[in-house]
C-alpha cells in the first residue's frame, strides 16, 4: 500500500502539474524542464519495462554476432587502404575495453577471423551470405531507430547501403584524420616543449580524459540524426547522445567490475564465459544506443508523451470523423495552394494524439486516399481528386481495418427480429453516405458556431 501510493503520487507531481495554467502564467524555467524531464524518464522507464527496447536489442545482439567479422573484414580493407587499418583494431579494443582480459582474447580472436576472410577461400556463396548478413544488419539497424520514431516507410535498400558506407567509412576517415593531425602537432617539438609546461600538461591530461567521452556523445549524435528515416533535430539527437554518453561510461565500469568479481561465473561456463560475457556486453550496448534514440524521439515529439500506455485509442466512431476531417484539411490546404498538412500539424490542428494521428494517417495512405511526399518531414498530399473520395469507402475502409482478425460474423448468432432492425440501420446509413464525398463537405457554409465537444 505505501509502495502504491507513493508511485500515484509520484504519477500525478510529474503528469497532473499544468505547465499552461493561463491564470497563474507559466512555470520557472527551472520547473518546467525539470517535469519535462522527469515524463521523459518515465515513458522511456515504461518502455523498457514493456520490453519493446530489449526485444529491440536481444534481436540486434544475434545480428551483430553474425555480421561483426564480415563488417569488420570489410572496414578493415577499406581503411588499409588509406592506412589507418590500426584504428579498427583500437576501435574494437576499447568497445571490449570492459570485457578485461576476456575483451582482449575475444578481440585477438575477432582479427584471426578477420585474417582468414578472403574471396578465394570462401567461394562465391560464402562471401554473398557474408555480404547478406551486413547489410541485413544494415536493415535492422534502420528498423530498431524507425520504430522508436514511429516511422512506417523505410529507406530503399540502394539507399541503405549508401548512406550506411557514408557514414561507416567517410565519418571514421574524417575522424582518423582529424586525430592523426593532432597527434602530430602533439609530437612537434616547440609544441612538446609547451605541453610539458605544468599548469598546460595538467590542462591537457585532463582534457585527454573527456575526449573519448567527447568523440563517443557526438558519434551518438550523428547516429541519432542520420538513421532514422525522418528529419531527427541537432538538438533533439544530443540530448539523446548525452545521456546515452554517460550511460555508457557508468555501464562500462558497472561491466568492468562484474568482470572483475565473476569468478564463479566463469567457473560455471568454462569456456563458454567470454561468448556469454560478450553476448551480455553487445546487449547492454545496444540498449544503451536504443535507450539515448527514445529519448531523442520524445525529447523532440513531446506530443507522444503520455502517463500510460493506450491513452491515446479513440473510439470508431471518433476514428471515422477524425479520417474524414483529416480528409477535409488535406483537400483544402491542396486546392487551395497551401501548404501542405505534416503528420505533426495535422495531430495539433486536430487536437489529436500523435498516435492516433499516425494510425489514422496509415489507414488512409493504405486505402489510397492520401499520399506522402518524398521530403522530410513528409507531407500529407491527396491521392485522388476530391470528387473521387467518397465518405462511404473511407468509412468501409476503417471498418475493414478494425474487423481484421476479429471473429466472423457468420460465427454469431443472430435473431431474426434484431438483425432485421440492423439490417434497417445499414440501409439509412448507406441511402444518407451514398454519393456524398469529399468535395461535397468541403462546398459546405461553415456554421455560426461550432461546439468543440462537437469536433
Amino acid at each position: 500500500m505505501f509502495v502504491q501510493a507513493i508511485f500515484t503520487r509520484l504519477r500525478g507531481r510529474i503528469w497532473e502539474t499544468s505547465l499552461h495554467d493561463e491564470e497563474a502564467g507559466p512555470p520557472p524555467f527551472w520547473q518546467a524542464a525539470l517535469i519535462q524531464t522527469a515524463q521523459i524518464a518515465w515513458v522511456v522507464g515504461r518502455d523498457l519495462l514493456d520490453g519493446r527496447l530489449s526485444l529491440r536489442a536481444m534481436s540486434l545482439v544475434y545480428t551483430t554476432l553474425l555480421s561483426l567479422v564480415p563488417t569488420i573484414a570489410i572496414a578493415f580493407a577499406v581503411f588499409r587502404a588509406f592506412g589507418y587499418a590500426v584504428y579498427v583494431q583500437d576501435f574494437l579494443t576499447q568497445l571490449l575495453e570492459p570485457l578485461g582480459e576476456q575483451g582482449a582474447e575475444i578481440t585477438a580472436r575477432i582479427m584471426e577471423f578477420v585474417d582468414r576472410v578472403n574471396a578465394n577461400v570462401l567461394g562465391t556463396v560464402g562471401f554473398v551470405f557474408l555480404l547478406y548478413t551486413v547489410i541485413s544488419m544494415v536493415k535492422k539497424i534502420e528498423a530498431a531507430f524507425n520504430d522508436i520514431w514511429r516511422v512506417e516507410a523505410s529507406r530503399s535498400l540502394a539507399r541503405q547501403v549508401t548512406d550506411f558506407i557514408s557514414m561507416g567509412v567517410l565519418g571514421p576517415l574524417v575522424l582518423f584524420t582529424a586525430l592523426g593531425i593532432m597527434a602530430g602537432v602533439l609530437s612537434n617539438a616547440y609544441v612538446g616543449t609547451v605541453v610539458d609546461y605544468g599548469p598546460i600538461k595538467f590542462a591537457v591530461e585532463q582534457t585527454s580524459k573527456i575526449v573519448p567521452y567527447v568523440i563517443l556523445i557526438a558519434t551518438f549524435t550523428f547516429i541519432y540524426a542520420v538513421i532514422p528515416n525522418t528529419r531527427v533535430k541537432v538538438s533533439s539527437a544530443f540530448v539523446g547522445a548525452l545521456v546515452a554518453g554517460i550511460a555508457w561510461g557508468i555501464a562500462g565500469w558497472g561491466f568492468a567490475m562484474f568482470v572483475v568479481k565473476s569468478a564463479q561465473y566463469v567457473a560455471v561456463y568454462s569456456a563458454f564465459a567470454s561468448l556469454v560475457v560478450f553476448m551480455i556486453w553487445i546487449y547492454a550496448a545496444w540498449l544503451i544506443l536504443l535507450v539515448g534514440c527514445s529519448i531523442s524521439f520524445y525529447y523532440q515529439k513531446r506530443q507522444h508523451l503520455s502517463a500510460s500506455i493506450g491513452l491515446a485509442l479513440l473510439t470508431p466512431r471518433q476514428q471515422s470523423r477524425m479520417a474524414v476531417q483529416a480528409l477535409v484539411l488535406i483537400h483544402e490546404a491542396y486546392e487551395r495552394g497551401g501548404q501542405a498538412w505534416t503528420e505533426e500539424t495535422l495531430a495539433r490542428r486536430l487536437n489529436m494524439p500523435a498516435e492516433s494521428m499516425l494510425s489514422i494517417e496509415n489507414l488512409l495512405v493504405e486505402g489510397g486516399f492520401i499520399a506522402r511526399s518524398d521530403g522530410q518531414p513528409p507531407r500529407l498530399v491527396p491521392a485522388r481528386p476530391a470528387q473521387k473520395v467518397y465518405i462511404s469507402d473511407v468509412m468501409a475502409a476503417i471498418r475493414a481495418k478494425r474487423e481484421v482478425g476479429s471473429v466472423s460474423d457468420a460465427m454469431l448468432t443472430h435473431l431474426p427480429k434484431v438483425r432485421t432492425f440492423y439490417d434497417r440501420v445499414n440501409e439509412a446509413e448507406a441511402t444518407l453516405l451514398t454519393g456524398t464525398t469529399i468535395a461535397d463537405l468541403m462546398q459546405e457554409p461553415e456554421p455560426s458556431s461550432v461546439s468543440g465537444a462537437q469536433l
